[in-house]
C-alpha cells in the first residue's frame, strides 16, 4: 500500500504541467481546464488501481476534487472579467478617437416651441398694432386735409372780423347779434359739416367755461350771439344750454368775500371819512359806475349798499350797471338791489323784461289835443 501511494505520488507530481506565460484569458483558462483534467484523472486511475482504500484516502478525493472545482471556478471569474475588462477599454478608445467633443447642454425642447409660440404672438401683435397705426396716420391725414381745405375756402370768402358785441345784448333775447359763425363754401362734406359743427360746440362750452371762472361779461354775450343769429339755429340748444348753465351758477355762487367792507380812507384819502356809513349816495354812484379804476369787488359791495338809498338816480345808476359793466357779478348784485328797491322779481340777466316793466310803469301824460300818449 505504501508503494501505490508512492507511485500515486510520483505520477501526480510527473504530471504536473510547468507554468507557462498567460497571454491572454482564454489561454489561462484552457490552461488551468487541461491541469484539472489531469489531476481529475490521476485521481480516479489511482482509485480504481486501489479500491480498497480507506475512508481517509477517499476523503482526501473529496477535498482535491473540491479544491480543483474552485480552482476551475476562480479561473474562469477571473477570465471573464479580464476579458470584460480588455474589450470595455477597446471600446471607449474607439468612441474617444470617433465621436466629436459632446456639446453643452442645450435647452430642453419644450422651451424652443414655447419660445417659438410667444414669437408667433408677438409678430401677430406687431401687424395689428402697425396696421392700427396705419389707420390711425390715415385718419389724421384726412382730418388735416379737410381743415386745410376749410380754412382756405373762409379764407377765400375774405371773412371781416368779428366787431366787439353791444353790452345791451345781455338778455337772451331781442334783436339779431353778431354772427360768430363762418360762412359755409357750398363744397362742404358731411364729415366736414360734423366735424365744424362739433368745433363750434365746443367753443360755446369754452365761452360758458370762461364765463363761470373769471365773471367776466363777453363769453356770456358771445353765448347770446349765438342764440340771435339764424345762421346758427342748429347751435341754439347748445347755445342756451350753457347760458342756462352760467346764469345758474353766477345765480347761487358767491364769489365776493362776505366780509370785505369798502377801505373808505383810501378811496376818499381828502374827506376824512372813515366807514361806509359815512358815504353818501352820490358817492357810491361814483363807485359802481367806475369800472375802469375801481375793482370789481368795490363795485358790487357799492351796488350792496345802495340798497337804501333814497337818491332819485339810485336806480338809474343801477340799470346802468346792470347794461354795460364787464363783471357779472356786479350785475347780479345791481339786480338784486334793483329788485328790492322796486319790490319785483325778474329773471337773471333779463333786460328786456325790465326795460318793459320800466316802460309799463311810466305815468301817461294830459297832452293839449286831449289824447292820451
Amino acid at each position: 500500500m505504501a508503494r501505490n501511494d508512492s507511485k500515486g505520488k510520483s505520477a501526480t507530481s510527473k504530471a504536473a504541467p510547468e507554468p507557462k506565460a498567460v497571454n491572454s484569458a482564454g489561454d489561462v483558462a484552457q490552461d488551468d481546464s487541461h491541469a484539472a483534467k489531469r489531476v481529475v484523472r490521476d485521481i480516479v486511475g489511482a482509485e480504481n488501481a486501489n479500491p480498497g482504500g480507506s475512508n481517509q484516502r477517499r476523503g482526501n478525493v473529496a477535498v482535491k476534487l473540491f479544491a480543483a472545482s474552485l480552482l476551475i471556478l476562480s479561473t474562469t471569474v477571473a477570465a471573464l472579467v479580464f476579458w470584460v475588462n480588455n474589450r470595455l477599454d477597446n471600446t471607449l478608445a474607439v468612441q474617444s478617437r470617433i465621436a466629436p467633443a459632446a456639446p453643452a447642454p442645450s435647452v430642453p425642447a419644450a422651451v424652443p416651441v414655447a419660445s417659438g409660440d410667444a414669437a408667433g404672438q408677438l409678430a401677430a401683435l406687431q401687424q395689428q398694432m402697425d396696421a392700427w397705426r396705419r389707420d390711425q396716420l390715415s385718419a389724421q391725414k384726412e382730418l388735416r386735409e379737410s381743415i386745410e381745405r376749410v380754412s382756405a375756402a373762409a379764407a377765400a370768402v375774405g371773412r371781416q372780423p368779428t366787431l366787439p358785441a353791444p353790452a345791451s345784448l345781455l338778455d337772451g333775447s331781442g334783436a339779431a347779434g353778431v354772427s360768430q359763425t363762418a360762412e359755409m363754401v357750398p363744397q362742404v362734406t358731411p364729415t366736414q359739416k360734423e366735424f365744424i359743427q362739433l368745433k363750434e360746440r365746443n367753443r360755446i362750452t369754452a365761452y360758458a367755461d370762461e364765463a363761470i371762472s373769471t365773471g367776466r361779461r363777453k363769453p356770456l354775450e358771445t353765448i347770446v350771439e349765438y342764440l340771435r343769429d339764424e345762421s346758427t339755429a342748429h347751435l341754439r340748444d347748445a347755445a342756451q344750454a350753457e347760458y342756462m348753465r352760467v346764469q345758474r351758477m353766477i345765480q347761487f355762487y358767491q364769489r365776493e368775500d362776505p366780509a370785505y367792507r369798502l377801505p373808505v380812507g383810501e378811496l376818499f384819502k381828502d374827506s376824512g371819512l372813515r366807514t361806509e356809513a359815512d358815504l353818501t349816495p352820490a358817492q357810491l354812484h361814483q363807485l359802481l359806475a367806475d369800472s375802469e379804476k375801481q375793482p370789481w369787488e368795490v363795485r358790487v359791495r357799492a351796488a350792496i349798499l345802495l340798497k337804501g338809498s333814497t337818491d332819485a338816480q339810485t336806480d338809474a345808476t343801477l340799470l346802468q350797471a346792470m347794461r354795460s359793466d364787464p363783471s357779472l357779478d356786479v350785475v347780479k348784485h345791481a339786480q338784486i338791489t334793483f329788485e328790492q328797491r322796486v319790490q319785483r322779481r325778474f329773471r337773471l340777466f333779463d333786460l328786456p323784461a325790465i326795460d318793459s316793466w320800466l316802460e309799463s310803469q311810466k305815468k301817461p301824460s294830459l297832452p293839449t289835443d286831449g289824447t292820451l300818449k
